[in-house]
């Protein structure tokens, strides 16, 4: 039907210039990639650019939602009851199966969260999804209910700037750091029987 080959020359026209503007912006940055270099990598004139994206940013934001943020709340990792450590190794196993599956534009999210906040505000939200899902899956694993709210939380945030460090170094070919260990010190920890009050007592030199 004429209708629905119009249709899909549309969507493909729409995502080729999405493809382009991934691969510069990656390559060069958003602030210095011209619209006509976007165009030229997707192979259609520069007008069909702005007939998609009214302004370049609305490119960038494009990219930005084809980062399936949404889908790290549903990961279920397994909790290994009693083991912390384990429990967080499993968690940065799901995460990275789903990194690894999302979008090249997850790169874009981290190189232009700095000076864009419209990409900042969806940084933000990818790590309070994670810092949830961490949370989750070491409230399960913790077989010691007296261990402070506060701890439990500062793991989760730990952990997961852990993950999102990790993964952003990996992606720029810089050295990374063993994932496994700062588990392990995470899950020590929480393991450790610590009195709320006891490092305030001591500073203060009260008994």
């Amino acid at each position: 039907m004429p209708g629905t080959s119009r249709v899909r020359s549309a969507e493909d026209s729409r995502a080729r210039i999405l493809d382009a503007a991934q691969a510069l912006f990656a390559e060069e940055g958003y602030d210095a990639t011209p619209t006509s270099r976007i165009a030229e990598r997707a192979g259609v004139y520069k007008g069909l650019v702005f007939h998609y994206f009214s302004r370049k940013i609305d490119i960038l934001l494009a990219l930005v939602e084809r980062v399936p943020v949404d889908e790290i709340a549903s990961l279920e990792a397994e909790v290994v009851p009693g083991d912390v450590a384990a429990t967080l190794m499993n968690v940065a196993a799901d995460f990275d199966v789903w990194y690894s599956r999302s979008s090249g534009s997850r790169l874009i999210l981290f190189r232009e969260a700095a000076t864009h906040p419209e990409v900042s505000g969806a940084l933000a939200e990818m790590n309070s999804r994670l810092i949830g899902l961490i949370r989750q899956a070491v409230d399960g694993a913790l077989d010691d209910p007296a261990v402070p709210e506060r701890r439990r939380t500062a793991a989760a945030t730990t952990f997961a700037a852990a993950l999102l460090n990790h993964a952003y170094w990996r992606d720029v070919g810089l050295p990374t750091f063993e994932l496994p260990e700062i588990a392990d010190l995470l899950g020590a920890g929480l393991g450790a029987a610590v009195q709320p009050d006891a490092g305030r007592q001591s500073l203060t030199g009260k008994g």
